[in-house]
């Protein structure tokens, strides 16, 4: 009975002691692991795996919603059959500890980009992105602004 006491004892302690530490990652790392996951879902061509990324009432700066966007990109999708991207995080704002601004610059090329110095040399298309996340449980996308951008945005 005391051996049973004692392992209950220290499993009691274990949990205190790993409840107590802090395994969470911080809000910045949530956010590039949720960055990471929509490159990957993009480039591997999963506009329902993009879809799971965003908030149902997902607007934009050119009227489109979450149903509309993800019509877009199944379209996008189907025309380029191969997608790689480089990216390039420019700035996290943490608004609250629920909402967050990610400014970042994407080039998008058919063949995969080693580098900033590849992208001239693919004609990869390059845009600026200001995205504002919001957490409910994981990273959401609220809202989103796009445009072209240059080959000295990467610098």
């Amino acid at each position: 009975m005391k051996s049973l006491a004692r392992m209950l004892c220290l499993v009691w302690v274990a949990m205190l002691i790993q409840s107590c530490s802090d395994n969470s990652a911080s809000p910045e790392a949530e956010i590039r692991a949720y960055i990471q996951s929509g490159i990957e879902a993009a480039e591997s061509r999963s506009s329902d795996a993009l879809a799971g990324l965003m908030h149902d009432t997902y607007t934009d700066h050119k009227g489109y919603n979450k149903k509309q966007l993800v019509g877009l990109l199944r379209a996008y999708f189907f025309r380029h059959k191969n997608i790689h991207l480089l990216t390039k995080i420019d700035e996290i704002e943490l608004l609250t500890e629920n909402e967050a601004i990610v400014r970042l610059h994407v080039a998008m090329a058919g063949s995969v980009i080693a580098d900033v110095d590849a992208l001239s040399a693919l004609r990869a298309r390059i845009y600026r992105f200001e995205l504002q996340l919001v957490k409910q449980g994981e990273w959401m996308l609220m809202q989103a602004l796009w445009g072209p951008a240059g080959i000295g945005d990467f610098n």
